[in-house]
């Protein structure tokens, strides 16, 4: 591993550590209304592009966190789809 890719790793283990505390969030609270469909959507293709960027070219700094990432924004996803449908058929039922 070169020292280049040693700053990758360092970078995407921030960002995972950053990241984490929204996925706490959203576990905790299962509030994702101020995440929209958009913004999951823009940030799963740029995980997933860099996904695909690190594999390609063997740099694990790129691709592990960048796994990590889709991982968490596909939990956002379905938490979002999820309880919104409980929202909606809560208010259809009252």
């Amino acid at each position: 591993m070169s020292k280049y890719e040693e700053l990758t790793l360092i970078s995407g283990i921030l960002t995972i550590a950053a990241f984490s505390f929204l996925i706490q969030h959203v576990y905790a609270t299962k509030i994702t209304d101020n995440l929209t469909y958009f913004w999951i959507f823009l940030s799963l293709t740029g995980q997933s592009l860099l996904l695909a960027y690190g594999k390609i070219n063997n740099i694990f700094g790129i691709y592990f966190p960048a796994l990590i990432l889709c991982i968490g924004i596909s939990y956002v996803l379905y938490v979002k789809i999820t309880y919104n449908e409980n929202k909606k058929n809560t208010f259809i039922n009252k």
